[in-house]
Order: structure tokens, then sequence, then C-alpha cells
């Protein structure tokens, strides 16, 4: 147990620094692009390369994880971030921008999908929803801390040495991965056959994670429009809320995902998620924003490491990462997805409305979460094996 232990919080370290790295890159890669005179089709069409390519890359990452090991596959994950970002201050070229793009992506995904399977791997089966619950604050911590640091810290880094600090926190965590051991197969001689096709038990975890997707895309997305045609209220503060909250309230509610109603939970998320997004849509004044972001994080944070334990739940154990993939690609979706079904409403009727149809589609949550299976009570019981090579 305690070698898991520690081959946990050191995976939880790795995957802070790798996302230290990643959210580095948020300020300066856009303003590198406009200062080396490149046209705003050209900046659109680069940053919108990540999205596909993560789309496309989340089953491949997956697969890999399930077959060459996941610790490999971080491996992978952060030397392709590496090689997207400290090839960026040596050109100007669109074009090898463009490709250096989608190698970020392609280590964005692959890093992301396999820490998560190395955790379900790690994680004893009955603490395997706390664990992940609390895995994901890394992320939380790093996205409300590294860019407004970066931020402050601009005039004195300027633009290329800032994409240098990122190579060099993707390094790093390339060097943290190795000093993980290699986790113990689910069962000894088992290889997950590759297939390209969702099963059909994936199918309602997937939908939950749409739905989780449709309400946090329309908070990331579309908060500045809002607070912009609210009078030119700061979004910028109510991020750094939203980051902090959710941090908070994983490693707060952790402690609950394993010994309490894993239906209650999901519905009291949705039901957050939701009221986060209905304040938004009719509130102006910033304690009520303020109130509303605490809401929307308090709910991502109680849904989603209960939501990828559900895709972990629905696959064989051989899986692990082609399950993690599964959750990714359903949360991926919803937030893309969402936006393209939100953005008539914004048209039609404004940016309140499109708040409140996001709140609404989040509150199906509450009716979906019916059909979850009730999940045995499980008595702590032995944790996965770890290797020391």
């Amino acid at each position: 147990m305690q070698t898991s232990r520690r081959e946990y919080w050191l995976t939880w370290s790795t995957s802070l620094l790798f996302f230290v790295a990643f959210y580095t890159l948020l300020v300066p890669l856009p303003l590198y692009l406009v200062d080396i005179g490149l046209p705003d089709w050209q900046i659109g069409l680069i940053l919108g390369a990540f999205g596909v390519a993560s789309l496309i890359g989340r089953p491949l990452a997956g697969m890999a994880a399930d077959r060459f090991g996941s610790r490999t596959v971080m491996l992978a994950g952060a030397a392709a971030l590496l090689v997207g970002v400290a090839g960026v201050n040596a050109t100007t070229d669109p074009a090898v921008l463009f490709v250096l793009r989608l190698f970020q992506a392609a280590g964005y995904v692959a890093f992301t999908t396999a820490s998560n399977a190395l955790v379900v791997a790690l994680a004893p089966h009955a603490e395997r929803k706390s664990l992940l619950t609390r895995f994901g604050a890394a992320a939380n911590v790093a996205m409300t801390l590294t860019p407004a640091t970066i931020n402050a810290l601009l005039p004195l880094l300027t633009l290329t040495g800032a994409l240098w600090v990122a190579g060099l926190f993707a390094l790093v965590s390339g060097g943290m991965a190795l000093l993980i051991g290699k986790p113990a197969p689910a069962l000894a001689s088992s290889i997950a056959p590759v297939q390209l096709r969702i099963p059909r038990s994936a199918l309602l975890p997937m939908l939950l994670a749409a739905v989780c997707g449709v309400g946090f895309g329309a908070f990331f997305q579309f908060l500045p429009l809002l607070t912009e045609r609210q009078g030119g209220i700061a979004s910028g503060p109510l991020f750094a809320l939203y980051g902090a909250s959710i941090a908070l309230t994983r490693f707060v509610a952790a402690r609950w995902m394993d010994r309490g109603d894993e239906r209650l939970i999901l519905r009291l998320g949705y039901g957050l998620l939701a009221l986060g997004l209905l304040l938004f849509a009719g509130s102006q004044l910033w304690l009520l924003l303020a109130l509303a972001a605490f809401c929307v994080a308090s709910g991502s944070g109680l849904l989603t490491g209960l939501l990828m334990n559900l895709h972990v739940e629905a696959l064989p154990p051989a899986a692990r990462g082609s399950a993690v993939a599964l959750y990714y690609l359903g949360f991926d979706l919803g937030i893309g997805g969402g936006a393209w079904l939100l953005a008539p409403v914004l048209q039609q009727w404004g940016i309140g409305a499109l708040f409140a149809c996001a709140a609404l589609i989040a509150s199906t949550g509450i009716i979906l979460v019916q059909f979850v299976p009730r999940t045995k009570k499980v008595t702590p019981a032995q944790p996965a094996g770890v290797a020391t090579s």
C-alpha cells in the first residue's frame, strides 16, 4: 500500500508539472503568433488544430496506454509537448507552426490519458473514485496559478523566454515520469484487443460526460462574452475563483466518493452545475457571478472523478487506457458539440438565453443518473501491485 501511495503522489506531482508546462503556453503562444505578423485566419487555424487533433488522438492514446503501458505513453506525451514548444522559437513558418501545434496536442492527449489510466492501475478498487477525484486537482491548481503568474512575469521573461519556460517544465515532467514504477497489469498476460468502435456499455457514461462537457464548455468558452456584455466585468477573477473552488472541492469531497451514494453525488454535481449556469444567465452583480462560478466549479469537481470511474467500470480491466480515452472523448464532444448547439441560441436570443439553455441541458444529467447501475459496496482490499523497475 505504501508503495502505491508513493507512486500515486509522484504521478500527481508529475501531472502538476506537465500542466504547468501546458498552461504556460496559454499567454505567450497567441501573442507570439501575432508578434511574427501572422494574419488572424492563420492564427485561428494554428490554435484550432489542437481541438481537432485531440478528438482524433484520444482513442489512439488510450489504446497505446493499454498496449505499451501508461508510463511509456506519459513519457512520449512529455517528449511531444517539449518538441512542440521548443520548436516554436525556431520558426515563423505557418505550416511548421501548425505541425508543432499538432505535437503539442498529441503530447497533451497522450499524457493526460495515460496518467489517469496509471492512477486507475495504482488505486485499490475501494479507493479509486476518491483517488481519481484528487488527481484531477493537479490540472486545476496549474490552471489557477500558471497563466496569471506567466502574464505577470511576461515583461521580464519575454515571449520567447516564456516559451522556453514551458519547454523546461515539460522536460522536468518527463524526467519525473521516469521515476514512476510500472504498475502490475490488471490481468497477467491480458492485453486489450485493438478496437475502434465504442462499446455499448460505455454509451451511457459517455452521454453523461458529454452533458457535463456542455455545461463546462458554456462556462469556459462564453464567460468572457457574458461579462463583456454585462458592463465589462472582469472575467479573470471568476476563472481564478473557478480554479481554486474546483481544486478545493476535489480535495474536500474526495473522502466521501468511495463511501457515499454514487447516484446522489452525481445528481448533486449536475444540480450545482445547472444552478451555476442559471445564475450566470440571470445575474449582473459580481457577487452572484462569483457564486455562479463557485457552483459550476463545485458541480464539476463532484462529477469528473465519478464519471471517469463509470467509464473504467464499463470496460474490461485490461482496457483502462481506452476507458479514460472514452471519458475524455465524450467530455470533449460535449464541449465542442455544445458550442455548435448553443451558437444559434446566442444569435437569436442572446448570451443570457445561451446560459439558460446550457443549464437546462446540464440538468438532464440528474435524470440520466437514474439509469446508472448501483455499485456494490467495496471493502478496502489489496492495492494494485507495483513493480520497482
